[in-house]
């Protein structure tokens, strides 16, 4: 008798969130769950601005059009998580596990995410203005057509990473490193790379103009096509690259 009650204390303790947690935080009767297991958890269309889930478990969650204006999930592990078309403008994200999650079309305007892991993730139309991103993970993360101007991606892993068609103008990328990434045809006028270690990217007819690549290291790059007036290629150390005319570098 004593082991099956110890069982199911420790069955009750390892279970996710209860539905009653989850009714109260859709109701707005609680604004804070703080490490909660929400595993699960489906918060589709919910109100959730302001609401406090630092160290919370979200995997598998669903945030679907979920409005998490100004909420806080910093630390929080969200594998998998669906936050497609959800407002997080100004969401505090930081250190956050994000895994294979869904951003599609997400309002990020001003979010923090910084040192996230974003492996994988997708955030192909998000909109990440002034979106804190400074060393973030974004291996492989896919952010197509995505609105990144003035945003912060300094010190990010971007290792496969698709920015086709992305407006990424006044960006920066100061100390990334970045390789076998796409930035085809992406809006980066007046971007900063400086520092950045970029290798076997592709910048096929991107807008550059203005750029600024300061001791940036240039490896087997293409820049075909792309518009580069005012990019002083001459203060980034480079090698093999396929410069604006096609040619290859000696």
């Amino acid at each position: 008798m004593r082991r099956a009650a110890f069982a199911a204390l420790v069955a009750m303790a390892a279970a996710p969130a209860s539905a009653d947690q989850v009714a109260d935080l859709i109701a707005g009767t609680i604004k804070e769950c703080r490490g909660c297991d929400l595993q699960g958890a489906n918060f589709k269309k919910a109100n959730l601005a302001g609401v406090d889930l630092t160290g919370a478990n979200l995997t598998d969650a669903t945030f679907h059009r979920a409005n998490l204006r100004e909420a806080i999930l910093t630390d929080v592990t969200a594998v998998e998580t669906n936050f497609n078309v959800a407002d997080l403008t100004l969401a505090q994200l930081g250190g956050g596990d994000f895994t294979r999650a869904f951003f599609y079309a997400a309002q990020m305007s001003g979010v923090d995410l910084s040192e996230a892991n974003l492996t994988d993730a997708r955030m192909q139309t998000s909109r990440l203005t002034s979106a804190k991103l400074p060393g973030a993970m974004l291996d492989r993360a896919l952010l197509m057509e995505s609105v990144a101007n003035n945003a912060d991606f300094s010190g990010t892993s971007m290792n496969r990473t698709n920015l086709t068609g992305a407006h990424l103008s006044r960006g920066t990328f100061e100390g990334a490193t970045i390789s076998f990434a796409g930035f085809v045809q992406a809006k980066a006028g007046r971007a900063i790379f400086d520092g950045a270690k970029i290798a076997h990217t592709d910048f096929y007819g991107a807008d550059l103009r203005r750029a600024s690549v300061a001791g940036a290291t240039l490896i087997g790059n293409r820049f075909t096509t792309a518009a580069a007036g005012g990019v002083d290629f001459e203060q980034a150390t480079m090698n093999g690259n396929f410069m604006v005319n096609g040619q290859q570098q000696n």
